[in-house]
């Protein structure tokens, strides 16, 4: 069969990879169901739970609330629906659209994993179209938001103290001078913004200058912050940049006559030249006598608003492009095959699929970043994507909007006594900060729930939260299962305590130069939570918005005690331990494709 280029081999290894972070994402999620969906956890998914209706209208209620779980125990329920408040990540609907476009861009046969298939060209850029749609919206969206921190390209002190979970190399970053700090924002802006248009680009050597740019960000990011699952999975997708020829032994092929190949390098130089200059123009970039570098933004807000007018509908036009020559390509590929009339159908099949798919996406890529260009948009695409919205096929993505934390991470502490006189003692939490002299921590790739949810808390209030309020009540009532999500050395881990408060700190890192052995300075803000104990009536409260009391449809048989006794072994090392004890299981999966 004649192809323009193959990925078959690619289209394979990027299968392999996304089913190994879907297994570490799930078994993540795994460890702390008890915890925090249990009967006795902190939202109860009993409580989430809606009745079957009538097996007559059963296609209307899958339509309406898709869940395969209809078909089992009459109960209809998934993982994102009873997933509440500790599932509303972006990473979260981002793995459930990379997941829903691995299916298309599986062979639907085993015997055809290696295999090139007439499709995989539109397959394979649907996940290309969304890797642009996510990073391009990331970089925009800090702009758009008017944020101080990220014009004046001073946030990255602020963002690696004020993430999360900073892991204890974000310590050692914000200690670097100011100089790299702003270069390093701009270099983000300059990753995530032009750069991502070349990931559109019928160049391999600029598709290869962007694959690097976006990895070596990523890595950065996963060395300084704990993003769970989150930066394999765009790792993951960035794969979609790539064709066989990347991860295959090279071949001999007949040699281009000298002038094509001058003609090509000298294309690239005049681009990545012109490109360099043009960063230099829009940040300012200049080198110090010192070998030190400024930088700071030299176009307005108004030019970026004309700037987004351009290029929102450009990416739009780029990606309709792409689209239609991947069809195109699976088109000649079909005509000369040896199944000539089954690969045609195949992919105009598969054309009308990745159609579909690419319209519903074009109202969340386009709403957030630019109405004009949205109420353009034709009103088929539109009803496409809201009539498909239960089904989380496109989302709308933007990492990191504003900057939180100037002038400290607001960070809430859990204290427990026995008497409203004290003393008081804090609870201590897996992962997050808490007392000073502990170092952050790694605990990639897991994804510590709980933990996250009291980084969004403490930028609010506790009547905003109500999860937050049966927390407390599972702490005084000494719930294992909420107790096993928090360390296991943590103050009352034993015997629950009579009275629970909630006090709200801003925290700092420590300078290089400011000596002793603490990680963190802390001070004092104001009270979270008052003192509250069983009497309070927080049961009754919590009853009433129904987040606890619903009946148990908790399961019996041998099924539910062996993973009761699975997740009893489970509590015996931390989660992101396990993870990565049974992730190197996955490497002879990947490492054939490792040649390159």
């Amino acid at each position: 069969m004649i192809s323009f280029y193959k990925i078959s081999s690619v289209r394979t290894l990027f299968l392999r990879c996304i089913s190994l972070t879907y297994a570490v994402a799930l078994y993540s999620l795994y460890t702390q169901i008890p915890g925090l969906y249990g009967d006795n956890g902190i939202l109860p998914a009993v409580g989430q739970i809606d009745q079957p209706e009538t097996k007559t209208n059963i296609l209307g209620t899958l339509w309406r609330n898709p869940s395969l779980f209809y078909f089992s125990s009459n109960i209809g329920l998934s993982i994102v629906q009873v997933g509440q408040t500790f599932m509303w990540f972006q990473w979260d609907i981002l793995l459930l659209e990379t997941g829903f476009l691995a299916i298309i861009l599986a062979p639907w046969l085993p015997g055809y994993t290696r295999i090139p298939l007439v499709q995989d060209h539109i397959s394979l850029f649907l996940v290309r179209w969304l890797l642009f749609r996510m990073m391009f919206a990331s970089g925009v969206v800090k702009l758009t938001s008017g944020c101080d921190t990220w014009w004046g390209l001073t946030a990255m002190p602020t963002h690696y103290f004020s993430q999360c979970i900073p892991t204890p190399l974000a310590w050692f970053a914000f200690q670097l001078p100011t100089w790299i700090h702003k270069l390093s924002v701009a270099s983000t802006f300059v990753i995530e913004i032009p750069l991502t248009f070349l990931f559109f680009s019928p160049s391999a050597s600029m598709r290869k200058f962007t694959f690097v740019n976006q990895i070596f960000l990523m890595i950065v990011i996963m060395l300084s912050g704990n993003y769970n699952f989150f930066n394999f999975l765009y790792i993951v997708l960035c794969l979609s940049l790539a064709d066989d020829s990347w991860i295959q032994k090279k071949k001999s092929f007949p040699k281009q006559h000298a002038l094509i190949r001058c003609f090509c390098c000298l294309c690239h130089v005049l681009f990545y030249s012109s490109l360099g200059i043009i960063i230099s123009k829009l940040f300012g970039i200049q080198l110090n006598p010192d070998f030190t570098i400024d930088s700071q933004i030299e176009f307005t807000r108004q030019s970026f608003d004309l700037f987004l007018s351009y290029s929102v509908p450009a990416g739009v036009l780029l990606g309709a492009v792409g689209l239609f020559y991947s069809i195109l390509i699976s088109l000649y590929n079909s005509l000369n095959s040896n199944k000539v009339l089954l690969n045609l159908i195949s992919v105009i099949a598969y054309a009308g699929i990745g159609i579909f798919i690419f319209g519903t996406s074009l109202p969340s890529c386009t709403g957030p970043l630019n109405l004009t260009t949205y109420d353009q948009l034709p009103k088929v695409v539109k009803s496409w994507d809201k009539a498909t919205n239960q089904f989380e096929l496109t989302g709308s993505y933007g990492l990191f909007r504003r900057m939180t934390g100037v002038g400290g991470r607001p960070e809430i502490v859990i204290e427990g006594s026995n008497s409203l006189h004290g003393p008081w003692l804090e609870y201590s939490f897996l992962y997050k900060p808490g007392n000073t002299s502990v170092p952050p921590k790694f605990c990639l790739p897991h994804q510590p729930r709980l933990d996250w949810q009291m980084w969004f808390a403490a930028l609010g209030s506790y009547k905003h939260n109500p999860w937050f309020l049966s927390l407390i009540l599972r702490l005084l009532e000494g719930r294992n299962e909420v107790l096993n999500l928090l360390d296991p050395q943590s103050s009352f881990a034993k015997i629950p305590p009579k009275f629970i408060r909630a006090q709200l700190y801003k925290y700092t890192f420590t300078e290089l130069n400011s000596g002793g052995e603490d990680w963190w300075i802390r001070h004092y803000d104001r009270e979270y939570l008052p003192p509250v104990s069983l009497e309070t009536g927080l049961e009754k409260i919590l009853s009433q918005q129904g987040i606890i009391g619903a009946k148990s449809v908790t399961g019996t048989g041998w099924i539910p005690d062996v993973l009761s006794s699975f997740r009893t072994l489970s509590t015996q090392s931390p989660p992101h331990i396990q993870i990565w004890s049974f992730s190197w299981l996955a490497i002879p999966l990947i490492k054939p494709f490792i040649s390159f």
